[in-house]
């Protein structure tokens, strides 16, 4: 079965904000990594949020409507990491269609995909626009060949 994905934009900020978020929890265990999740209208459980959303220039507001959701997987087995976002806690906000943009980071063993939407409350947006992060090229690359493998497979 197909996933039927929206087409994603890039969010430099909501990249930003995924690569501040798993290079914070790089040194934390797998055992709770759906803690680390928000839904909408909440705040992850992650150590200084608001410092990294600060750091990505990203205005608290703009953020109420989007989702976090971060996995954590040994190595970042690709097969694993697809496990994860095709399961049903997850799948749900990929194929929502209100989520048109995406940021997506990763360090060690953690992937976190940031999901963002076309609205003033959902933008991760902020002052100013950011340059995307360097490493969210490697980390798009895993994202669509994630993507990519459930097309196939469906």
């Amino acid at each position: 079965m197909s996933l039927n994905l929206p087409n994603f934009t890039e969010n430099s900020n909501a990249a930003c904000l995924a690569n501040n978020i798993a290079s914070q929890l790089k040194n934390e265990t797998c055992k709770n990594a759906f803690r680390y999740s928000s839904t909408l209208g909440t705040k992850p459980n992650v150590t200084e949020y608001d410092k990294l959303m600060d750091g990505c220039d990203i205005k608290e507001n703009h953020t109420v409507q989007g989702v976090i959701l971060p996995v954590c997987v040994p190595r970042l087995d690709q097969f694993l990491v697809l496990s994860n976002y095709t399961s049903p806690q997850y799948a749900k906000y990929l194929k929502d269609s209100n989520y048109t943009g995406t940021g997506i980071g990763s360090e060690d063993n953690w992937m976190v995909v940031v999901l963002s939407t076309n609205t003033s409350t959902g933008n991760f947006s902020g002052a100013a626009s950011l340059i995307a992060n360097v490493r969210m090229g490697k980390s798009l690359v895993a994202l669509f060949i994630v993507f990519l493998v459930v097309s196939a497979v469906s």
